[in-house]
């Protein structure tokens, strides 16, 4: 299952869990994203319901060498996250959203990758830093913050006085 295609024929009427494991080769695929590095493992479970096959899919795991917002150095965050979707077949040509995704009613398999990488990039935490200790400090570098401070230096900009007239019209 390295592939991350599942045989939807081979889903009866219970459950079916399949587990992947995403390494650093799983992002060599997706040019453009931020994550390259990773331990991450991926569980699908599914649940044929009717005609449609629900789908919950569950990522545990760590992303690796990311730059910290602050300080620059490479950090590693954890990740969790989880999503429910809905898979239907279909005759007709139809676009998935988010919540469905069609599968032409002669297809017999379905690829999760790309919607394990939608699930990591959406879930990677905008905010990028090192984690604080049990004081609450910071345990970014001392030394890069001192420099990224020392060079970043605000320069106050002299005002327009055409606009200085109307910050007194209050």
């Amino acid at each position: 299952m390295n592939n991350f295609t599942i045989k939807l024929g081979s889903i009866s009427s219970s459950k079916k869990k399949i587990s992947f494991e995403i390494k650093d080769s799983f992002f060599e695929a997706f040019t453009f994203s931020d994550v390259e590095h990773a331990d991450i493992s991926a569980i699908a479970t599914l649940n044929k319901q009717g005609e449609n096959i629900a789908l919950n899919l569950i990522i545990n795991g760590y992303i690796h060498q990311l730059s910290c917002d602050i300080c620059t150095d490479e950090l590693s965050m954890e990740i969790a996250a989880e999503t429910n979707v809905i898979i239907k077949k279909s005759s007709k040509d139809l676009e998935s959203t988010d919540e469905i995704i069609y599968v032409k009613e002669n297809e017999n398999r379905i690829n999760l990758k790309q919607l394990i990488f939608e699930l990591i990039i959406l879930n990677t935490p905008i905010r990028r830093q090192h984690a604080l200790d049990k004081f609450g400090k910071r345990t970014c570098n001392k030394e890069m913050v001192d420099l990224v401070n020392k060079y970043t230096q605000i320069k106050k900009q002299a005002s327009d006085p055409r606009w200085d007239a109307l910050r007194n019209l209050n």
